[in-house]
Order: structure tokens, then C-alpha cells, then sequence
């Protein structure tokens, strides 16, 4: 057999390159699908505001997503594309582009990972910040994203329950939980929690969708930088013609 054929098994990791690029290629649909839900989130766009975060910073990660699933499309079609036609200068651009797509995304993790409590920090102290002046002196714009928050996270005051007086209707409890409490000798309950540890567990869980995302992204990039390694040296490093 000449080093230009796939033996039986060869042409099984061809197939299996092919299904795993396809995959590949899903997952560019689902990066774009988490950019643009990163774009038309309410809940994260208002709890930044409320934190006084510069929001160009949300919308930057959104388009980042989406050209990064862009790019994902592109290459996973490369792959499909390659294995199928079993092209080993196409299977080497698409393993050098597989490459440099997983260190930039260890790079963006790394980075995250080390400006994560810094961002946090950032957070908690625009919380206290915003403690300091009373619900009732605030613009209604201000007052509106206030609203949002507590009844979406279930929470009153930003850094403790204390902070409004007197405090306002998205305090008062919409369900029976174990967080709420009576208010004084009134029968309205309110949240008994503040909001600084529900935003930070809310954008914490925001975060793991992320991660769980583009794990499962790293994980197709290793596995079809090895199925296309393995083909390429059975091919025995020829290059043919498309």
C-alpha cells in the first residue's frame, strides 16, 4: 500500500475527523448564539450599570464571542473540508489554526482568571458606593435598574437590607422562601438579603455558562488537532492537488 492511501482504520479517523469538525462547526454556532445573548442580556447589562461598570466592556466580549465563532465556522469547515478530501496542506493549515485558537483561549482564560477577584473587588466597591445615598434622593433611572435587580435576584439594599428607608415595593417578597422577613410591626415581608453577594453569584453563574462553553470548545480542539496529526502521518506528509 503506498503512503498516499488510508489503511482501514485511517479512513475511520477520517470520518470521525470529519464528524468532529461538524461538531467544530456547532460550536461556532453556539459561540455566536452565547455572544449575542451576552448582547441582549437585561439581567447582566443592568446589574453592571448598577455597579457603575463601564458597559463597552460587555459589548466588546459579545463581539469578541461572535467573531471568535466566525472564525470556528470558517476553520471547521476547513477541517470538513480537508478530511474529506484528505489534503494534507489543508489538514496542516487546520491543525495550525486548531493550535492558535487553543492558546488564545488558554491566554484569554489565564487572563480572566487573574482579574477575576480584581473584578469582583471592583464590583463590591461600587455596591458600598451605591449604599450611601438613599433610594428615594435617586433619578428614576436610577431607581428603575435598582428595581430590576432586587426583584430578579431577590434582594433589598445593595449592601445590606438597611440601606433604604423607606424601602421601596421590589423589596417586598413575591413567594414564600427562608430569605424573607417581616418589616417592623407591617405584614409586607421583604427580602432579608442584601443584593452585593446575589450580584456577585449572578455574574459568577453568568460566567460558568461561559467556561462551560468554551471547555467543550477546547476539548473539540485537542481532539481534532490529534485526528488530523494522525492522518497527516499516515499520509506519509504527501501534499495533493484539490
Amino acid at each position: 500500500m503506498s503512503s498516499g492511501d488510508l489503511s482501514g482504520g485511517m479512513k475511520c479517523l477520517k470520518y470521525l475527523l470529519f464528524l468532529f469538525n461538524l461538531i467544530f462547526w456547532i460550536a461556532g454556532v453556539g459561540l455566536i448564539g452565547v455572544g449575542i445573548w451576552v448582547l441582549v442580556d437585561t439581567g447582566t447589562y443592568n446589574v453592571l450599570k448598577l455597579a457603575e461598570v463601564n458597559t463597552l466592556m460587555l459589548y466588546l466580549g459579545g463581539y469578541v464571542l461572535i467573531g471568535a465563532g466566525m472564525v470556528t465556522m470558517i476553520v471547521g469547515f476547513l477541517g470538513c473540508f480537508g478530511a474529506v478530501k484528505e489534503n494534507t496542506c489543508l489538514l496542516g493549515t487546520f491543525f495550525i489554526c486548531l493550535l492558535l485558537l487553543l492558546c488564545l483561549e488558554i491566554g484569554i482564560g489565564i487572563y480572566s482568571a487573574v482579574q477575576r477577584d480584581q473584578f469582583y473587588g471592583v464590583i463590591e466597591k461600587a455596591m458600598d458606593g451605591l449604599s450611601k445615598t438613599n433610594y428615594g434622593d435617586r433619578d428614576q433611572a436610577s431607581r428603575s435598574v435598582i428595581d430590576f435587580v432586587q426583584k430578579n435576584l431577590e434582594c433589598c439594599g445593595m449592601n445590606s437590607t438597611t440601606n433604604w428607608d423607606p424601602k421601596p415595593a421590589s423589596c417586598a417578597c413575591t413567594k414564600t422562601v427562608s430569605y424573607c422577613s417581616a418589616s417592623g410591626n407591617s405584614t409586607t415581608t421583604n427580602w432579608s438579603r442584601p443584593c452585593d453577594v446575589q450580584v456577585r453569584m449572578f455574574l459568577m453563574d453568568s460566567a460558568v455558562i461561559i467556561i462551560g462553553v468554551a471547555c467543550g470548545i477546547g476539548a473539540i480542539l485537542v481532539l481534532g488537532m490529534i485526528l488530523s496529526c494522525c492522518i497527516i502521518r499516515s499520509k506519509g506528509g504527501s501534499s495533493d492537488v484539490v
